[in-house]
């Protein structure tokens, strides 16, 4: 009778943790990718909380593109944007927390332009009073009103210059520079600047050498922007610089040299959405966060 006892509470608790063992190896998984819980507002001397957008970055990032309903639903988005619109930029005495609070911002307030423009497929569909996107003075930050394109143009390049920017400024399409899942911080930025701009060199999208036509191929962010590259010797080396390859760094050093040509790809401006709302490509002339500068 012991034995047969001894059978059955064998296969129990072999059936015990058959059943367990799923559901345990299923919670840690998802403990591994679940966001972090929401955080509570801690604003910086500026009155902006960072840890709030890296929040949300986290949660509604996702391989470069954004949840932009998921977004609009957090109410600490909201909270976000609020911060901004009264964000005292003076009081930040780095030079690096400032331009993050700049990068962020602007981010951010793409990212409210889309929500509020009711995007679907490409920021260049939009036009209001004759205005596009970049250009629309909607954006309150600072306890001013500015477009995007004052915010990069007037401000962050002139300012800062500090090239780099151009692979940490997302415009929410699909040949921008994938938005960064976290938010820049001061104290770190120079080595989140220089991983966006390992990424980017090193992502076929953005730069790549054609064999039948023997030229590189570079992301149309360097044909409108490339002039802010000069004091680093010029786009080419700045990309040959980074590029894992060594055949890539090559044709690039040659490209610099004039010795091989340089082409520009073609510019996606579909939105860079996880939704589902737009398939097709969407193209245009027009350049970059907004505006050809000077033009």
């Amino acid at each position: 009778m012991n034995d047969e006892k001894s059978y059955y509470a064998h296969y129990f608790w072999l059936a015990i943790i058959t059943f367990i063992v799923p559901f345990f190896v299923a919670y840690k998984a998802f403990d591994k990718i679940s966001p972090a819980s929401k955080p509570t507002p801690n604003p910086d001397a500026s009155g902006v909380d960072h840890g709030l957008w890296d929040y949300l970055l986290k949660t509604y990032v996702r391989n470069g593109k954004v949840d932009y309903d998921g977004m609009n639903k957090d109410y600490l988005f909201k909270i976000y944007l609020r911060q901004l619109g009264s964000a005292d930029v003076e009081a930040l005495d780095s030079r690096d927390d400032q331009l993050a609070l700049y990068c962020n911002a602007y981010n951010a307030l793409v990212i409210q332009g889309v929500i509020r423009n009711k995007v679907e497929n490409s920021v260049k569909e939009i036009k209001v009073d004759g205005q596009g996107f970049f250009n629309l003075k909607e954006h309150l930050f600072a306890n001013r009103t500015y477009s995007l394109n004052e915010l990069e143009h007037d401000i962050i390049r002139p300012q800062f210059k500090e090239p780099r920017v151009h692979m940490a400024l997302v415009c929410a399409a699909k040949s921008c520079p994938a938005i960064r899942a976290e938010a820049y911080v001061g104290a770190r930025l120079d080595q989140q600047l220089e991983d966006q701009v390992k990424l980017f060199a090193n992502n076929v999208n953005h730069v790549r050498y054609d064999t039948k036509q023997n030229q590189v191929l570079i992301n149309s962010v360097l044909d409108w922007y490339g002039h802010d590259f000069d004091p680093q010797g010029g786009f080419r080396k700045f990309l040959a610089e980074r590029v894992d390859s060594a055949a890539l760094k090559e044709k690039l050093l040659a490209a610099d040299q004039d010795l091989i040509q340089t082409s520009f790809i073609e510019y996606d401006w579909s939105l860079n959405t996880t939704g589902k709302k737009n398939n097709a490509k969407y193209h245009s002339s027009e350049s970059g966060s907004g505006t050809i500068p000077n033009e």
